[in-house]
């Protein structure tokens, strides 16, 4: 095989794809829903958790959408709860009710403001705080229940000071308990380590399928579109059948690689800026997505392997593409002639996609060690360290002679099915020729 013919197919293949009107906007609408969907990762936390924290001064207070509490304390604990309730919410008219249960339920059945009821009891089991809102969506439950913590806190509070606890004290005991269930070996996980664990490997699995199923698709389309328009006949009177379908994939592969990185590079910039954004005009202590750390816990060796088997899975798909495209002579056929390809790459993914969910099953044997659903499966598994050793090789194996197969027979009849025009080859035609070729 010439190097030099290779070269100048390949350069042609890229040439020719990246005039294309198709390239250039499916490249831009992807590189914009990526540098949109990331940059949501880092705003959407920092704006909502803005305008939780607006509802939160700085001493603490809190604002809610009720306006009047009338409060009824029939219990024995007799707290100043108008003190308390005017730190909490400054803007809360809190009265005590002078007119009877029964009157004011009747004003919140019918009125329209924001007023609720706040009875305080004894029960058997203990006290009660109850917060009676209005029949109208005047005031919300959440906002009712927000009251109602915030007032049981109050008499608790209230009644560890009067059985001579501190202040300090009464910290400490407010303090949360925060538990946590680990599986032994991920007990020292951090966020990073799960996100790399559990979203990279679903993402890593759709993103290869894109660019090695649409990728290959377009290496039958360029190979059908040039046997149409006659390019095919002129570029073969001077590189050989081999030399021009090695240089198809190689060229396609390149521009495959290249949107990838793009892919990549525009995640990297939109987490990185829109950071920078949140932390300058919109919350200075919001907690943004640092991906710089999460990139820097993948270990080198895991980035190569899964480079290697993106590379082989694209080889493998892009050879029976190449050949499918060889096999018809008219564009419209494409489609039909391609389909089951696209079958079997569709089931690779779905099939990887399901072992990602449930790594220990049969599934996950099985698009272990099928060529067609490794490439999407083992990265995936790479990320999240699921797969061993001798399973990796093994399937890398199978992958490599899978390939060396493919390559073999494209090898023995491209020649005479590339200048074939007429009538769609079919599988049971492709076996002929190469039984007849030697």
């Amino acid at each position: 095989m010439s190097m030099d013919n290779f070269w100048k197919v390949t350069k042609f293949t890229v040439a020719q794809q990246v005039k294309g009107k198709a390239f250039k906007i499916s490249t831009t609408i992807i590189l914009i829903a990526v540098l949109i969907l990331t940059s949501l990762v880092n705003f959407i936390p920092a704006i909502f958790g803005k305008d939780d924290d607006s509802k939160e001064a700085t001493n603490g207070s809190k604002e809610i959408g009720i306006e009047t509490a009338y409060y009824m304390d029939d219990s024995d604990l007799k707290v100043d709860l108008e003190s308390g309730l005017k730190v909490a919410f400054p803007n809360l008219n809190f009265k005590k009710a002078t007119e009877s249960r029964e009157s004011i339920l009747e004003k919140l059945k019918t009125m329209e403001d924001k007023m609720v009821l706040v009875s305080i009891s004894n029960e058997n089991i203990g006290y009660y705080v109850e917060v009676i809102t209005p029949t109208s969506d005047a005031v919300s439950s959440e906002d009712g229940q927000i009251l109602a913590e915030t007032i049981s806190s109050i008499l608790n509070n209230s009644r560890l000071i009067k059985a001579g606890v501190s202040q300090e004290e009464i910290g400490k005991l407010s303090t949360p308990i925060n538990t946590q269930v680990f599986t032994a070996g991920d007990e020292d996980d951090t966020l990073e380590d799960m996100i790399i664990k559990m979203v990279f490997p679903m993402v890593a699995c759709m993103l290869l399928f894109y660019i090695i199923y649409f990728y290959g698709y377009w290496v039958a389309s360029s190979i059908v579109a040039e046997k149409t328009s006659r390019v095919m006949e002129l570029l073969l009177t001077s590189t050989k059948p081999m030399e021009l379908v090695v240089g198809k994939c190689v060229g396609m592969g390149f521009l495959a690689i290249t949107q990838f990185a793009s892919i990549l590079l525009t995640a990297y910039i939109s987490f990185i800026g829109s950071g920078a954004i949140v932390k300058k005009f919109i919350d200075t202590s919001a907690n943004i997505f640092d991906i710089s750390t999460v990139l820097g816990k993948i270990p080198v060796v895991q980035v190569v392997l899964i480079i290697l088997f993106f590379i082989l899975g694209y080889v493998l798909y892009a050879i029976i593409n190449a050949l499918v495209g060889a096999t018809i002579s008219k564009l419209e056929d494409l489609n039909t002639a391609i389909m089951p390809v696209s079958f079997i790459s569709i089931i690779g993914f779905y099939l990887a996609y399901a072992a990602i969910m449930s790594p220990e099953s049969v599934i996950g044997t099985i698009a272990t060690y099928v060529p067609f659903s490794a490439p999407f499966y083992i990265p995936s598994m790479i990320l999240s360290e699921t797969v061993g050793i001798a399973q990796m090789g093994i399937s890398l194996l199978i992958l490599i002679a899978t390939i060396v197969v493919l390559t073999l027979f494209t090898a023995r009849v491209y020649s005479v099915v590339i200048l074939h025009t007429g009538n769609r080859l079919k599988i049971k035609d492709l076996f002929t020729i190469f039984n007849n070729e030697k």
